[in-house]
């Protein structure tokens, strides 16, 4: 982030006062950071990062902030926008490296990787819909997503299966939406049939969780005298310490944490149980909660 803003603050500056923001010196630093870490990327897996690597997209905005990226191969850096394609700063970092001519190949990447949608969106930022066509992409895509979401045979797939198929059709026709609607497609794609299957999933998704919820044990209800449930204790002697001035057998033997007892309420009829407490509270502090905090009456309603 703060290369990023060094970034945008440098663009805005002639070159003389770049020059004295960025020295040598500097460059000369960020340089041996950059080769130190270049080696570092090439362990990086493309499918795995899902063009969202941090890590890639640090390194690219270091060197494109120093100006440093003259001293590194334009194919190797080339490489590492898969990486970050689906990053929102990937179309200006790319022209700051001077990537441009090179992006015809990266658009290629995607689009044999599967992932269209990046594609549709960097050939957009760079004027290559023309050798891309978004529509085709975009459509290619959805058929992928469905083939890969049908069971071989969908009578013996089991609902977890058949959830996860569904779950993947469904992200891949809100993708397909959203990119649509972004790039104002929906003449050359209309969006209501893939509304309309995006509300069905979503019907049967609903309809299957409550099911699921239906089937569960549903919770013991209290007792009808309004007691509702209370420990059973088998070793009342054991605990008489715990509360040594209250009778055994006047109140329900409840386990605490603390020895010490609090003040009830006024219109508590039971005994006053202070003198077990390990502290004494003033008189005239007599609204408590059982955390020990005072509160103000006045704000209660």
């Amino acid at each position: 982030m703060l290369m990023e803003c060094l970034s945008i603050l440098l663009t805005n500056l002639d070159i003389v006062s770049a020059s004295e923001v960025i020295t040598e010196e500097v460059k000369v630093r960020a340089k041996a950071i950059a080769e130190e870490w270049k080696p570092k990327l090439d362990a990086l897996d493309m499918d795995a990062s899902n063009g969202n690597s941090l890590e890639a997209h640090a390194f690219l905005q270091l060197l494109a902030t120093f100006g440093v990226q003259s001293d590194f191969d334009e194919e190797e850096l080339s490489k590492l926008i898969p990486m970050v394609s689906r990053r929102r700063q990937t179309a200006d970092l790319c022209r700051s490296l001077g990537l441009s001519e090179k992006m015809s190949g990266v658009v290629e990447v995607l689009v044999n990787s599967g992932r269209q949608i990046d594609a549709v969106n960097l050939a957009y930022a760079f004027d290559l819909t023309e050798k891309f066509s978004p529509v085709a992409l975009l459509k290619s895509y959805l058929k992928e997503a469905r083939k890969a979401s049908s069971p071989v045979k969908p009578g013996n797939a089991s609902p977890t299966v058949q959830n996860e198929v569904n779950e993947r059709e469904l992200t891949a026709l809100k993708a397909v939406i959203k990119c649509i609607e972004e790039h104002k497609l929906e003449e050359q794609y209309p969006v209501d049939p893939l509304q309309k299957r995006v509300i069905q999933l979503e019907k049967a998704k609903a309809d299957k969780k409550r099911v699921t919820e239906a089937a569960k044990p549903q919770p013991k209800r209290p007792r009808a005298n309004g007691v509702g449930y209370v420990p059973r204790v088998t070793n009342i002697a054991a605990e008489k310490n715990f509360y040594p001035r209250v009778a055994d057998n006047r109140y329900p033997q409840y386990m605490y944490e603390r020895s010490y007892v609090y003040p009830g309420p006024n219109e508590n009829h039971c005994p006053s149980l202070l003198g077990s407490a390990t502290y004494n509270l003033s008189p005239g502090h007599s609204n408590y909660f059982a955390n020990g905090y005072q509160y103000q009456t006045a704000y209660l309603h």
